[in-house]
């Protein structure tokens, strides 16, 4: 059954009385000002107590214990639950805006991507900035790889940096193109595997260099402790995954936490190699009655590729980065094996509190950590001044990070996405 929702009432402004319907009978608030009352917050760096938060024209504009200035609001009842930011996930590939409704629909308010097939970029981009019933949009567009590189086995026809000579160039040309931040593609274990073409450090150097002379954040996908290392001291922003070898290798750990390089270890798509893992979302009864039968066919699929026993080393890998102070951040890498929009940033986010993160460090992994590392100062967080991308959730993620799970409300810019909108 589904799961009731906070109630919607109105505040009567001449005789002070509230006008209440019974629990759940109200309508989804349509309007995009309105008073979130008696709630718990997670305002994307710490748990507060129970207050008010109030939102008008798509903007928080005050957390205060009184509400009497915004009687006029509509006000939606919020005991019992919590009232999160809207979700951020770091790390994603999406092609169509029924991808970024989906995430919307799990409380995931922005995608970052970092690779879009060009072909797909314009409609997604039109997408977030002209509807609010998808998640808003960003993303790197064309990866850098080298020729050969990972990256290029799509068959998508894309251009590639076969040298330091290139960089510039390349990295001018996704400015133009509108890329939001750049990737770099270091492919370690590939090319020790089966010798698939990587960069070298001189050529990540370049390219490192090239985004930040045009205020572009620069973020390697890694591989190996080797990718790592020559990542790191390319002077790179961020890391994509964490290496898949090595286990806790601490001093690895410490060069990323010293050079304040964050990292969005994306453990949820090895989790779908795992045999079985999928099916702890498809059947959670949270989410069951939002999945359409081809979600739920695609968490619980067959493993695309070589299964792993457990994840042991990256979980490993994570929790060295946590203990050396490294910022992480929460990505899903969606849509890979057993892995789908919105849905997924929940396993995340408990694989994350399995590797040692508290459930408030996992909340700020989502939330304010990848708006801060990704420069988005407008959202993240519950605070005067930011839009409201607002999660409600029944229970305390604070103290169980699956209560992310058993979403009562979602509003992106202040208006609420009615989750039971239909199939994607």
């Amino acid at each position: 059954m589904q799961a009731q929702r906070p109630r919607l009432v109105a505040l009567g402004i001449l005789s002070g009385t509230v006008l209440a319907g019974a629990l759940g009978e109200q309508p989804p608030a349509t309007r995009n000002s309105f008073v979130v009352a008696n709630v718990r917050v997670f305002d994307g760096e710490r748990a507060r107590p129970a207050t008010n938060v109030v939102v008008t024209d798509g903007t928080i504009r005050a957390i205060a214990d009184g509400t009497a200035q915004w009687r006029s609001l509509p006000s939606i009842d919020g005991s019992g639950a919590t009232l999160l930011p809207g979700l951020i996930d770091a790390h994603a590939h999406t092609q169509d805006p029924k991808q970024l409704r989906q995430a919307l629909r799990f409380g995931v308010t922005t995608v970052l991507d970092m690779f879009t097939n060009p072909a797909f970029e314009p409609a997604l981009r039109s997408a977030a900035g002209s509807r609010q019933d998808v998640a808003d949009f960003r993303s790197a567009g064309v990866l850098a790889t080298a020729p050969g590189g990972h990256g290029t086995e799509y068959g998508i026809a894309i251009p590639t940096v076969a040298g330091p000579d290139d960089a510039a160039p390349f990295v001018r040309a996704r400015k133009a193109a509108g890329s939001d931040y750049l990737k770099i593609v270091l492919n370690g274990v590939r090319a020790a595997r089966d010798g698939t073409p990587t960069l070298d450090r001189p050529t990540t150097e370049a390219l490192v260099r090239a985004a930040h002379a045009l205020d572009m954040r620069a973020i390697a996908h890694v591989e190996s402790t080797d990718d790592v290392r020559t990542a790191v001291m390319s002077g790179v922003d961020g890391l994509a995954h964490v290496w898949r070898q090595g286990g806790a290798a601490p001093e690895i750990a410490q060069l990323v936490a010293g050079r304040k390089v964050f990292v969005v270890p994306t453990l949820v798509t090895p989790d779908g190699f795992v045999k079985g893992t999928g099916a702890s979302l498809a059947e959670d009864p949270r989410l069951r009655p939002f999945l359409t039968e081809a979600v739920r066919a695609r968490l619980t699929g067959a493993v695309q590729g070589p299964p792993l026993p457990n994840l042991d080393p990256m979980l490993a890998a994570v929790g060295a980065l946590r203990t050396a102070g490294a910022r992480i951040l929460a990505g899903s890498d969606v849509p890979n094996t057993n892995t789908v929009h919105g849905v997924s940033l929940h396993r995340e986010l408990e694989l994350l509190v399995k590797a040692g993160l508290t459930p408030v460090e996992a909340l700020t992994a989502a939330t304010a950590a990848v708006a801060t590392a990704f420069r988005l100062p407008d959202r993240g967080r519950i605070a005067p001044g930011s839009i409201a991308d607002l999660v409600l959730v029944r229970g305390d993620p604070a103290g169980d990070i699956t209560a992310t799970r058993d979403i009562l409300r979602v509003w992106r810019r202040g208006v609420e996405f009615n989750r039971q909108s239909g199939p994607d």
